[in-house]
């Protein structure tokens, strides 16, 4: 008989998020029942919202109060990130097995964004983050069969748990060589706002003659003012398998240069691993980042430069003395330990277990 299986998240109100997808694919592949339980709405409406404001907006209690009807039809509950955290003792205390999964270190990311609206709350860092860090910490050990993070700073965060890596859905897709004939153009997906980039970015497009091709959504006033520059392509926002036949025509049309620039403003960003690297490096596209540790990493290991480093940036743009393919290279070897196998397999080993 299939175990029956409820991913539970607020992370996916237009689009299911391409790491849930690849969780479903799989587990009913191997003979799970999976629903995957969503939010509907961006906002919980005006008294839950005051109620998630006193709760700083760590949590959503209109959600969690609503997802916690739900809980008893399933034999394993799947819990993702910190806002749905309160979720997990009620399924514990149902008998239910409990996998918690964190895709940011949400402690320090919410209050960044939290005190960013309310200044006042700064002379509170230290006390507020310690509080919350302990309780992920202590609830999740006490509630939780097993804990996931998708990157290395996670997991001292944690009395246990385990690593598995984004891997890009993109992966079937292919820089085959760079293309003499082909025009370059620099390429950026996913979110974009000005902690991601978009001033470097727009300082790039102003440094070199090279249009830049957008698919994602902006987020903030500078941002969506970049979509609308002479030499920016906005194509859009979208799911996984228009994401993949974009992406397809626009390596047959050209060679392609991603950005990654995210600055660390707080320690999430600081430390936590980028998924647009990794779909950048599972295509070979050669990428522009800084010196944030995780992308800075993998441009020490080859697969990209820096974006102040404009000597290596036009060597990439001309493929000059192989640049551009000797990264493309380097990039598809580092992607070996995020790749879908590696995905599956972990994943897989720790359902079987529960």
């Amino acid at each position: 008989m299939k175990k029956k299986v409820g991913i539970f998240t607020t992370n996916s109100v237009d689009k299911i998020h391409p790491r849930i997808e690849m969780q479903v694919s799989l587990l009913e592949k191997n003979n799970f029942s999976v629903d995957i339980i969503r939010s509907k709405a961006r906002r919980e409406g005006v008294f839950f919202e005051f109620i998630n404001l006193l709760f700083l907006k760590y949590f959503k209690w209109k959600s969690i109060n609503l997802f916690k009807k739900k809980i008893a039809k399933y034999d394993i509950i799947h819990v993702y990130d910190l806002q749905l955290l309160p979720l997990v003792k009620k399924a514990k205390k149902l008998n239910k097995k409990v996998v918690y999964e964190t895709l940011d270190d949400n402690v320090y990311l919410n209050f960044h964004a939290v005190s960013k609206k309310i200044p006042l709350l700064k002379y509170m860092k230290r006390f507020v983050i310690q509080k919350m860090a302990n309780y992920e910490r202590r609830t999740t050990k006490k509630y939780c069969d097993t804990v996931i993070v998708n990157s290395p700073n996670l997991l001292a965060n944690f009395d246990s748990s385990e690593l598995i890596y984004y891997a890009s859905n993109l992966e079937m897709l292919s820089v085959e060589a760079f293309d003499d004939n082909k025009q370059t153009r620099f390429i950026y997906l996913g979110k974009l706002t000005v902690a991601k980039g978009t001033r470097i970015y727009l300082s790039l497009l102003e440094n070199f003659d090279i249009e830049l091709i957008i698919l994602g959504d902006a987020y903030d006033d500078e941002s969506r003012k970049l979509l609308s520059h002479r030499k920016v392509n906005y194509l859009g926002s979208f799911n996984s398998d228009e994401l993949k036949k974009n992406l397809t025509s626009l390596l047959l049309d050209y060679n392609l240069i991603g950005l990654s620039v995210i600055t660390p403003e707080n320690k999430s960003y600081e430390l936590q691993e980028a998924n647009k690297d990794i779909d950048y490096m599972s295509m070979g596209i050669p990428f522009i980042g800084n010196t944030r540790k995780p992308t800075f990493d993998k441009i020490k290991d080859g697969a990209g430069v820096l974006y102040n480093d404009n000597d290596s940036i036009k060597d990439l743009i001309t493929n000059r003395n192989s640049a551009y393919t000797s990264a493309s290279n380097n990039g598809k070897d580092l992607y070996e330990k995020y790749s879908t196998l590696k995905f599956n397999e972990k994943l897989i080993s720790i359902y079987n277990e529960l």
